[in-house]
């Protein structure tokens, strides 16, 4: 005797099944929204249930204004997933970030490296202590004083190149961000791999930024997909198979210029970089300082963060700046009144300018290059947050724009004040923002894995920043309106800011 199985489920059986499921999801809705450990915190429902609200904004590019949103709804604490919680409470920086022992980073929220060496990003506990060890001494104060003739140099070139762009146009007009691109580009990658791109020289143009700007959009996206299995497979696949060239051809690039540099030796006297400390020093065995790989996966870290970063905010300060003529107007008074040559505007020089701190700070503030959470994982024991218990296992984050905009924390947040970070006795100092929740301003993160290049990035805002304002007339060409609308894939996208351009005649000036 024997039987076939029918090629094709009943009708009835495949009903049974269709309900099954039906009623498994309802359940399990009606858990995560009523009895989960979460559920105490409120959140739009549907975000509760599932991951999909989270994932469509994720990819859209638009989830930080979203957060901002459900924020200004819900409170402080808000639940943006079943297992996820987002605050911008400012007495959770420490509570998250700094207390001890550390929460660890959502692995999630990782892109693992190509070549399978970890970055300061991406490595955990001792592999990230023993890293940064290996590599602080190159964003220490002395080091950003040796390598200041870099940054300075090539803000040097980008003003002359910004004089060349304007006799070729005929009108003056500029696209200031695709040239800022070139600046921080080349800044740091001479920095970080020994050699610069030289995309300000002569007439040359460099695609080199949005190939590295794709990198933040591609692992946003792949990242959004790690949490479907296993439709992140077959997603998964597709995407890297895309991408792969790209990234490969990165990843090569970063290779042979670190080997470069470290076939210089050590080169005291001559020039300061971010491999200085190491030269002479790598480990290959990985159980003190660092590995070639790893010189190699940072170097390109930095280099995707650094010039994403600081185009983005330059950028931004310079629209904000013309959009309000009056803070513009107060920034050249500072500036042309206290130097009297482009050569005089250096990394030691432009430090304790009050404006132009506070332009930097309040650009950072409304405005930050990345709109991101910085997700850590609670232990499965649990942990008090900001006077609340957490339950084990939940994802908690606080979002840098979230928390820098909130209405709660400052006075018109939604308004360009750098007078908002000046101190009492400046001449523009206003004490409506006497109320400002300044403990919230966290631009760099906190704690042991608050960002180590902060002082590289400040130098570089303060000397590119100071340096245009010197040698020119800027004016907003028309159309920028609504440039500020733009989506964020870890950072800003970058996207074309024009101006009028016109050079500055100045009496007093003895140099370029």
């Amino acid at each position: 005797m024997s039987f076939t199985l029918p090629l094709f489920p009943s009708p009835g059986f495949a009903g049974f099944c269709v309900g099954a499921y039906i009623l498994y999801c309802l359940l399990s809705a009606i858990y995560l929204i009523h009895f989960h450990p979460l559920s105490k915190f409120p959140g739009p429902k549907w975000w509760a249930v599932s991951r999909i609200p989270w994932a469509r904004h994720v990819i859209q590019g638009d989830l930080w204004q979203v957060l901002d949103r459900l924020h200004e709804q819900y409170g402080p604490v808000v639940r943006i997933a079943p297992d996820e919680i987002t605050t911008i409470s400012p007495a959770a920086w420490k509570d998250i970030y700094v207390s001890k022992p550390l929460l660890p980073k959502d692995p999630y929220s990782q892109t693992p490296p190509l070549n399978g060496a970890h970055s300061l990003f991406t490595a955990a506990d001792e592999t990230h202590k023993r890293i940064r060890g290996a590599m602080v001494n190159a964003f220490s104060d002395k080091a950003l004083r040796d390598q200041s003739p870099i940054i300075e140099r090539h803000a040097g070139e980008l003003i002359a190149r910004l004089r060349r762009e304007i006799t070729k146009s005929g009108d003056g007009v500029v696209d200031l961000q695709r040239f800022l691109g070139y600046a921080t580009f080349d800044t740091v990658t001479d920095l970080s791999f020994g050699e610069s791109f030289d995309g300000l020289k002569d007439d040359n143009e460099n695609s080199m930024t949005k190939a590295f700007f794709f990198h933040a959009k591609y692992s946003t996206i792949r990242n959004c997909l790690t949490r479907f299995a296993p439709l992140d497979i077959f997603l998964g696949l597709f995407l890297l198979g895309a991408t792969r060239k790209n990234r490969l051809r990165n990843w090569r690039i970063a290779t042979d210029k670190i080997q470069r540099r470290l076939a210089k030796g050590d080169m005291t006297g001559v020039r300061s970089d971010f491999v200085s400390p190491v030269v002479g020093r790598i480990d290959e065995s990985g159980k003190k300082g660092v590995t070639t790989k790893e010189l190699v996966t940072n170097g390109l870290a930095f280099v995707i963060a650094d010039c994403q970063l600081t185009t983005v905010a330059l950028s931004t300060s310079a629209f904000l700046l013309h959009r309000e003529r009056e803070k513009w107007k107060r920034l050249v008074d500072e500036i042309r009144v206290r130097f009297a040559s482009q050569d005089e505007i250096t990394v030691q020089s432009t430090q304790g300018l009050p404006y132009l701190e506070a332009v930097v700070n309040e650009t950072m503030r409304i405005r930050h290059p990345t709109p991101i959470s910085l997700p850590r994982v609670v232990p499965r024991e649990g942990r008090t947050i900001d006077g609340q218990f957490i339950p084990g296992n939940t994802v908690i984050g606080i979002n840098l724009q979230n928390i820098q905009n909130s209405p709660t924390l400052w006075s018109d947040p939604d308004g360009f004040h750098p007078e908002r970070f000046l101190d009492s006795g400046h001449p523009y100092y206003d004490s409506q923002f006497d109320k400002d929740v300044k403990e919230a301003f966290m631009p760099f993160s906190t704690g042991p894995r608050n960002c180590i290049g902060s002082k590289v990035f400040l130098a570089q805002a303060r000397v590119i920043l100071a340096r245009i304002v010197y040698a020119f007339d800027l004016t907003l060409a028309e159309g920028q309106d609504r440039w500020l609308d733009q989506k964020a894939y870890l950072v800003f996208e970058p996207k074309p800011l024009y101006f009028h351009l016109r050079p500055r005649y100045n009496p007093r000036q003895r140099g370029n």
